[in-house]
Parts: C-alpha cells; sequence; structure tokens
C-alpha cells in the first residue's frame, strides 16, 4: 500500500509524538512497546482504516478490542480495553499502519537513540547558564527538590476532567528530566518526584469525579516510589543522600496522619518507606514511640503503621493482638504483607491473617471487587504459603470466595484427593460433565468412581430438559456411564431404582423412551 505525502506527513508526526510520550529508560513503556509489536507481529490487528486524521482498527488479543488513534491529538484516542493511556492495542495499531511506510526495527532503534541524545543534552549546559550559576547547594537539596516538583505542577488545570490524567502523567514524566545528572542521584529523585506527586495530586483531587479519574495515578506513584527504592537499596547510600533521606524519613508520618482521597496509596507508600528502605532498627523503634504516643493514636491507618512496624520490630505478640483488634480490613494489608514478611516468621499471622480476610471478603457486596481481590489474593499467596495454612481455614477461605476461586478450589480438592467434594463442586458450580478435562475426569473415575456418579446424574437430567432427539441420544450414553459403575459397586439393585424411577417420570417423552429402547437399557414390551 502507498501512503500519500500528507498521510505519510501525518503518521511521521504522530510517530515522532509517540517517541516523547514513551520513554525506553522506563521498564513499563519498554514492555508497551514489545506487547504491542508482539500483537502486530502475530498479525492480530486487522479491519485498518484511514484517513488524515484517524486511524481505526481492531485488535485480537483475549477479547478483541477496537481502536481509534488520532493523528493531531493522541490525548484522544480509544480503545475499547480496559486499561487507561496508552495500552498495547495502540501500539500495536500504530505498528500496522507505521509498517507500509518504515522498517519497525528501525523506529525502535530511533526511539531508544532519541531518548540517549535527550540525555546528553540534558547533561550540556550553554556558557550563559554557567556564569550564571552560583553553587550546586543553590539548586539541590531537599527543600529545592520539593520546590521544583511543586513547581512542574503549577501550571492551570486543564478544564475537562477527562485530561487530568494525562495531564498530571505529562508532568511526572517531565519532571523525571529535571533529575541530576548523575546516575546514583537518579533514583533518589524519583523517588521524591513520587512522593511529592502523590501528595500534589491529593490536593486537587477535591471532587469525586477527579477523585475517581485520578486514582490510577495515585496508585502508579506507589509503583514509581518502588521501583526508586529497589534500586537504592541495591547499594550502600552515599553520605550527601543523609539529608534527603531525613526530609523523608520525618515526612513520613504525615502519610498517615492527613485527611486524604487516597487513603490505600498514601498507607502503601508509608508501608513501602519503613519496609524497603528506612531499615535501621532504631529508626523503626522511634518512628514506632512516635506514633504511639500520638493524640490521634487510635486512627486507622496510625494503627496500621503500628501493626507495620511492630512486626518489622519483631514484636510478634504485639502485633497480632493489635491486627485481631484492627478487624476485617486488616486483609488489603496482609497481601501485601505476605510478600515481605520473612518465610520463617509468617506461620504465626496466616491463620489471623486468612480469618480476617474470609471476614473483609463477605463484607464486599459489589462482584467485580470480590474478583478484584481475590486475583490479588492468588497473586501473592505462594504455595509455600499456602501449605502453612490449616486446611479447614483455608477450604473455608476457598468457600468464602466462590465462584471466583473455583478454579483454585477445584485444584486443591484434587491434590488433596477429596474427589467427592471436587465433583460436589462441579455441580454446584453447574459446569457440565461435557466441558470437564477429560484427563481429571479419567483420574476421578479411576480413583473414586462413586466421586463422578453426581455429574453424570445431573448431565442426564439436563439433557433429558433440553428436549430433542440428539440430546436424547447423549443422556443415554450417560446412563450407560452410570449402569456401568453402579455394577462395578456391585449396586445393581440401586442403579434398577433410579432407572425406573427416571423412565416413570419421563414416560410422556416418547422420543426418550425410545432411545432407551435402542440402547438396550430398557427391553421392548
Amino acid at each position: 500500500m502507498i501512503y500519500n505525502q500528507g498521510l505519510l506527513k501525518a503518521i511521521q508526526s504522530y510517530s515522532e509524538e509517540l517517541k516523547n510520550l514513551l520513554d525506553p529508560r522506563v521498564e513499563g513503556h519498554q514492555k508497551l512497546v514489545q506487547r504491542g509489536m508482539m500483537l502486530f507481529r502475530e498479525q492480530n490487528v486487522y479491519n485498518v482504516k484511514f484517513s488524515h486524521k484517524k486511524m481505526v482498527g481492531n485488535v485480537r488479543d483475549v477479547s478483541t478490542v477496537y481502536v481509534e488513534l488520532y493523528f493531531d491529538q493522541p490525548k484522544h484516542n480509544t480503545c475499547s480495553c480496559p486499561e487507561e493511556g496508552i495500552c498495547r492495542h495502540q501500539i500495536a495499531l500504530f505498528f500496522a499502519i507505521l509498517s507500509k511506510a518504515q522498517n519497525i526495527f528501525v523506529w525502535t532503534q530511533e526511539w531508544k537513540a532519541h531518548w540517549e541524545v535527550e540525555d546528553i543534552l540534558s547533561t550540556l549546559k550553554r556558557g550563559s547558564d554557567l556564569l550564571k550559576q552560583t553553587s550546586s547547594n543553590s539548586e539541590n537539596g531537599p527543600y529545592q527538590w520539593v520546590t521544583r516538583i511543586q513547581q512542574a505542577y503549577s501550571d492551570i488545570l486543564p478544564q475537562n476532567i477527562y485530561q487530568l490524567q494525562e495531564w498530571a502523567r505529562t508532568r511526572y514524566h517531565r519532571l523525571l528530566t529535571l533529575a541530576p545528572v548523575e546516575r546514583e542521584w537518579k533514583p533518589l529523585f524519583q523517588l521524591f518526584a513520587a512522593f511529592e506527586s502523590l501528595k500534589i495530586i491529593d490536593s486537587i483531587s477535591t471532587n469525586s469525579t477527579r477523585k475517581e479519574e485520578m486514582s490510577f495515578f495515585a496508585e502508579k506513584m506507589v509503583e514509581e516510589a518502588k521501583d526508586a527504592i529497589t534500586v537504592l537499596s541495591a547499594t550502600a547510600s552515599p553520605f550527601a543522600f543523609d539529608e534527603y533521606l531525613l526530609y523523608l524519613r520525618s515526612q513520613s508520618t504525615s502519610l498517615l496522619e492527613v485527611e486524604t482521597s487516597f487513603e490505600a496509596s498514601f498507607t502503601l507508600m508509608y508501608l513501602l518507606l519503613w519496609t524497603m528502605l528506612f531499615k535501621k532498627k532504631q529508626e523503626r523503634a522511634e518512628e514506632w514511640n512516635h506514633l504511639r504516643i500520638k493524640k490521634d493514636h487510635e486512627q486507622t491507618r496510625i494503627q496500621l503503621g503500628l501493626i507495620h512496624l511492630s512486626i518489622l520490630l519483631e514484636k510478634d505478640e504485639l502485633a497480632l493482638q493489635k491486627i485481631k483488634n484492627y478487624g476485617a480490613n486488616i486483609a488489603p494489608y496482609a497481601l501485601s504483607c505476605f510478600e515481605w514478611l520473612p518465610k520463617e516468621r509468617i506461620t504465626p499471622y496466616i491463620s489471623e491473617f486468612v480469618r480476617q480476610i474470609e471476614h473483609y471478603v463477605a463484607s464486599l457486596t459489589l462482584p467485580q471487587e470480590k474478583i478484584q481481590f481475590t486475583r490479588t489474593l492468588y497473586d501473592t499467596m505462594d504455595e509455600d504459603t499456602l501449605s502453612k495454612i490449616d486446611a479447614a481455614l483455608i477450604e473455608r477461605l476457598y468457600i468464602t470466595l466462590l465462584p471466583y476461586s473455583r478454579f483454585r478450589y477445584s485444584e486443591y480438592l484434587l491434590n488433596k484427593q477429596d474427589y467427592r467434594k471436587w465433583a460436589a463442586l462441579q455441580v454446584y458450580m453447574e459446569d457440565t460433565i461435557d466441558f470437564i478435562d477429560r484427563a481429571t475426569l479419567n483420574i476421578v473415575a479411576k480413583q473414586d468412581p462413586a466421586a463422578i456418579k453426581p455429574l453424570y446424574h445431573a448431565a442426564v437430567i439436563d439433557q433429558i430438559d433440553l428436549r430433542n432427539r440428539d440430546s436424547y441420544k447423549k443422556a443415554v450414553r450417560y446412563l450407560k456411564k452410570l449402569r456401568t459403575i453402579y455394577r462395578k459397586e456391585k449396586k445393581l439393585d440401586q442403579w434398577e431404582f433410579y432407572l425406573s424411577t427416571l423412565l416413570n417420570r419421563t414416560k410422556r417423552l416418547r422420543a426418550f423412551q425410545e432411545e432407551c429402547r435402542k440402547g438396550k437399557l430398557v427391553h421392548e414390551e
């Protein structure tokens, strides 16, 4: 396909804009481009159409999505997937269009080279700038950094509420370009940027609409802080960091105290700092005492901070008592606790956490809340953690999470070789025997033939209720399977009673009765 000059210019303009929006130094952006390229290369982009203003198309992924890309205004791009901002489907459609005019590999190399040049240019200064520069101390220091960060968000907010997230994201990424040029200082500046950006975004989320629009960005700032701390904690901090870390340490308590629209993000930011960054026992003990003597120490987020620090300081008995007092709302915190609590100390906490999780899930009313919590729970609790939980307790938790725990619960019962409960679960979930994995069915039939009887009984009724000749034939096949099971159990008298009762109940269904005779389940009279 040959593009006209106008279209080529529009594509090139969009290409340059995308290079500016995506940063190859950011792991999330790297993955975004990789996944988009994979979708494109696997030929999952189709129905592509374009004009001088926009391009549209479908992308086949977990489900098929519809994508619109605007050449002049990328912020108006849309995708029917639930992801916010630029998604892999938009990248895939862009590559499908670009591939007709340029090699995609060349584009990715230009994209990376573009940011390498930016890095180099950011280290260069004009002579006039050098003359104006007084000293590094006038530009650096924790309070100077905070001022720089606040100024990055000081322009007028967009009137369109739905542009807020893009406004915040753009300013945050521009902010990162203001980081010191020395490599070791970049993650510390990123941590400051995420820490202060979270507070700034909270200050502008003055109503429910803004809160909802900016909640994703608040969560993103916690992830950014975690990435920065991971890099910082990999090496010993130079003495020059001390005043910056002191600032963060002194300001961290405010995350638990101030009123906020993003309580979860503020709390997680605090827990993150004291788990991964501030590891000295004396510092943690001082913070624990600081929280304990506060007038509002009964406030729920401060209590959560006390619980967290108690665990870090190995005050396990005190922490467990506070967890019991805290109640079911401890559940979201418990998930993060599973990630960092040492394996050798996790056992006493698990039972209490699981009890509270059970109560918490029962209190959720929206299906989406239960789905999200269940997914997060299973992402967090690995097999080693599960093995330490009392069997009765973990089973109660699986039952509480139904139907969202169905697959994990099914796997748990199979591993436990509790085939009767496994079969009962399939019936409860209305999983017909046709959709159950054949290998699994054969294992159950071999180990405990009686266990699968309820499945065949349910399948027979389902097929008869369909009231057509093909379903009657299938019902007869299931009845023959049942007869074999009853014969192996030496319970043919029960089989005869069951069959006669079934035939009596369906005596008006002549076609079914006929199929039973053809299948030699009954004899001709």
